[in-house]
């Protein structure tokens, strides 16, 4: 990468100027070598800041460290065969650097050449990340809140296998205790009253409306059989039936939006392997248990309060079920471990960081990250979608209206820790404001470009169908020609300084998504990827407004700029990926 390139020209120069004594006593740079790309274009297309912080370790002012450093830069290779076309000193210690052509044909080149691969960066250095998320009970369809951690999972999972991890994805299925009991019992009333036997529906359970479509499914492949059971069989039996039902809609749900998981890890199985009371032991034997009314508590040190494991009933609280849950996941021997959870469970953190330390283990280890909601507009006004289904708004009903892509990407794009305001007008909109379509049209574009150039094309004017100015085989073998040869991409750039900002600047954006990828991962933010994608959009627009591609009496430069529209189709594609969201072909 160009950046790379030149931190190591820059730390070479460092190191000339150490040996020649113009560094003051430093014999080794004590500062990181940092070269970002500056806000305002006039200063330069890079820029280092470095002798600012070297300047009290060297005790000189930071403009004579810089114009040290410059010096000997002039002096390299690269300075002198078009890496870097000039290079100054600003103040208050600045070196500014304007590229030259040949790193870019370089940076084109790598990208030809890794093609899926480009922009995959080693920063887990294959770290062993179990991701949970979604973990809906499976009383009912996903809603849209779900959906938010639903995505956020997905892209923070690929996002890290592209970063290097070893990822592995997980939703845990809350299958015991109460609401599994209660979703048996109105299962079994509305599934009664379906079937014309007059009951009362619970009061206090789940809306009968938000269970008839699973009902009917029930009724579909059970047909009468619940109704000839007694209460106490027939309960548990619908129960577990409709929660079958409602999880296969759930993961059909999930598969439609690009998600499938690992592993789907049932609650109850804890239970049935009595996982539960083995870590209820181990707390006891680590000395974090008390009984007291007839519960079991946990001894929490350093919190405000204790939490109850076991009520004086007999049954185990969630804390006590995740407290067995974690401990598995801790002896399956991941690095990391990351739950995604609604803002909702914000109070739930403490206590499960403490019932994972009280087991032994290293509660930094696991990790929450906290969606906040998400707010539907419709020209301006808030949004509620279909009444039959309660006052929640269910994910399939926004998939319906806007698409899968859109979805994708309006819930990716913004950091989780603030509330989204996902307007659905804008998410159907074919424009330039629904940043989803824009890019997927970019992309499209740079596929439509390659194949303008190996189709006949009918001339509007006349009417004549022109033959394909390449064959097929011919734009291939130029791919096998720029995997040899980076100098074929000079032909890509202009001598007049008002085109080639724009050629330079899309190749720029192409060679920064390592960095990119490097930075999303680092900070947890896959949403970063959607906005670098969306940017590389941008370049692709200018450099198409100002440089003509299909040049039918200029084979070199067509034959780089189609190399240049290869590069840019597969970065957007690199970046689409990791943010779930299909690159099209055609639009």
């Amino acid at each position: 990468m160009i950046k790379e390139r030149l931190r190591d020209l820059i730390t070479k120069a460092f190191t000339q100027a150490c040996s020649d004594g113009k560094m003051g006593p430093l014999t080794e740079c004590p500062e990181p070598i940092i070269v970002e790309q500056p806000k305002l274009p006039e200063h330069g297309d890079l820029a280092c800041g470095v002798a600012l912080k070297l300047a009290r370790h060297a005790k000189l002012a930071p403009i004579q460290i810089a114009n040290n450093l410059a010096e000997y830069i002039r002096k390299t290779p690269e300075a002198k065969n078009g890496c870097i076309d000039s290079l100054e000193v600003a103040n208050p210690g600045f070196i500014n650097f304007r590229l030259g052509k040949v790193w870019l044909t370089d940076a084109i080149q790598e990208i030809i050449l890794k093609k899926e691969n480009f922009g995959r960066e080693n920063v887990g250095q294959g770290k062993k990340v179990l991701i949970e998320y979604v973990s809906a009970n499976p009383t009912g369809n996903l809603h849209i809140g779900h959906g938010r951690g639903a995505v956020l999972g997905s892209c923070l999972a690929n996002l890290f296998d592209f970063a290097g991890y070893d990822v592995e994805e997980e939703f845990y299925v809350n299958d015991a205790g109460a609401q599994i009991a209660a979703l048996g019992r109105c299962a079994l009333a509305a599934y009664q009253r379906k079937l014309g036997k007059e009951v009362e529906y619970p009061t206090d359970g789940y809306p009968e409306e938000s269970l008839t479509e699973y009902i009917d499914k029930v009724i579909e492949q059970d047909k009468d059989k619940y109704l000839s059971m007694d209460e106490t069989e027939a309960i548990p039996a619908i129960g577990n039936a409709t929660k079958k039902v409602i999880q296969d809609d759930q993961e059909k749900l999930l598969e439609r939006l690009h998600i499938t998981f690992d592993r789907w890890f049932s609650e109850e199985s804890l239970h049935q392997a009595n996982k539960v009371d083995e870590a209820m032991q181990v707390l006891a034997d680590n000395k974090f248990t008390y009984e007291k009314d007839g519960a079991l508590w946990l001894k929490s040190e350093g919190e405000e309060r204790d939490r109850v494991l076991r009520k004086s009933s007999g049954d185990y609280t969630y804390l006590a079920n995740d407290a067995a849950y974690h401990l598995d996941k801790f002896k399956r021997g991941y690095d990391l471990m990351i739950n995604i959870w609604g803002a909702d469970h914000h109070g739930q953190v403490p206590g499960l960081k403490a019932v994972i330390e009280a087991l032994g283990y290293d509660k930094e280890k696991l990790q929450v990250v906290l969606t906040q909601i998400v707010n539907l507009n419709r020209d301006g006004k808030a949004v509620r979608m279909s009444k039959r289904r309660g006052t929640v708004v269910m994910l399939d009903e926004v998939m319906d209206e806007v698409g899968v892509d859109a979805v994708r990407y309006f819930l990716a794009e913004s950091n989780p820790n603030n509330p989204i305001n996902f307007d659905l007008e804008l998410a159907k909109k074919q424009k330039r404001e629904n940043p989803a379509f824009y890019i997927q049209y970019a992309h499209a574009r740079c596929c439509s470009i390659l194949r303008k150039a190996v189709e006949e094309q009918n001339d509007r004017e006349t009417g004549e169908t022109k033959p394909a100015v390449l064959t097929e085989e011919q734009l291939k073998s130029f791919e096998k020609e720029f995997e040899k040869d980076a100098s074929l991409f000079l032909a890509v750039f202009d001598e007049a300084p008002e085109k080639f900002v724009y050629q330079k600047n899309l190749v720029m954006r192409l060679e920064a998504l390592p960095d990119e990828v490097r930075d999303a991962a680092v900070n947890w933010q896959p949403g970063k990827l959607a906005h670098y994608a969306y940017d590389v959009a941008n370049h692709l627009q200018k450099f198409y407004e100002e440089s003509q591609v299909i040049l039918p009496d200029n084979l070199p430069v067509m034959k780089a700029r189609l190399g240049l529209i290869m590069a840019t189709r597969q970065v957007l594609a690199n970046a689409l990926h990791v943010i779930g969201v299909s690159a099209p072909e055609r639009m």
